[in-house]
């Protein structure tokens, strides 16, 4: 073989193997939900005794635990946190240092992470009369609320309707705890359905005033994620 054939099958060979790594280098990361301006949305299934590599979040988080599960998370230093999460727990996880983090149980844990882009929003208005969690607490219970978030989880049984109410911000992340089959009238009169599984997860930007109608046969209930 001549240097210049040579040269020519190496050229072929390194094409190839560009081709091949181009699926995996592209290839889009289906664990992420929603990516926009305000939030990125994660769906996460840790499996166990798989421990990650070191790692850190830029940003702060809202966790959403759909099933339970037992965490031990090593910060750089070698200390170690051991973490207990039960089905349907919501926490606040604010952006920290380097870590390793492994699911210690014997069945695999899954999270909806959401990322917050937003780090100093305004305070939005909210009219008190129809602020969801102020006019219907019975139906409406309040997590936790800071500066980026509002967090609450709502229910309704079958067949009961909700009071009109608005969602303000920069939008929401709805994360469905059980199945729903719902029928929406927004402000202006325009009707939706929203039927899904549990453990889906739905992202609506900007605000909404609207009311939903529970037309399954059970109840349905979810975690909204108003993010400010």
């Amino acid at each position: 073989m001549t240097l210049s054939e040579y040269a020519g099958q190496m050229f072929k060979t390194l094409i190839y193997l560009f081709a091949s790594m181009v699926p995996a280098l592209t290839a889009a990361d289906d664990r992420v939900k929603f990516d926009n301006d305000a939030v990125r949305v994660l769906k996460v299934t840790d499996v166990p005794h798989k421990k990650s590599t070191l790692h850190k979040h830029e940003l702060n988080r809202v966790m959403i635990y759909l099933t339970a599960g037992d965490l031990d998370v090593t910060a750089e230093n070698g200390k170690v946190e051991h973490q207990h999460w039960k089905a349907e727990q919501v926490a606040w996880s604010p952006a920290g240092g380097l870590h390793t983090s492994e699911n210690v149980s014997e069945k695999p844990l899954v999270i909806v992470e959401v990322e917050l882009k937003r780090k100093s929003p305004a305070a939005p208005r909210r009219d008190p009369k129809l602020d969801p969690v102020a006019i219907d607490p019975k139906h409406n219970n309040l997590i936790y609320e800071n500066a980026q978030v509002r967090v609450f989880r709502s229910w309704r049984e079958p067949g009961m309707s909700e009071l009109m109410h608005e969602h303000t911000g920069a939008g929401r992340v709805v994360v469905l705890l059980t199945d729903i089959f719902a029928k929406v009238r927004m402000g202006n009169g325009e009707a939706s359905e929203l039927k899904d599984k549990a453990g889906e997860v739905h992202w609506t930007g900007g605000g909404s005033t609207h009311v939903g109608t529970n037309a399954g046969a059970a109840r349905f209930d979810m975690i909204l994620v108003e993010v400010k």
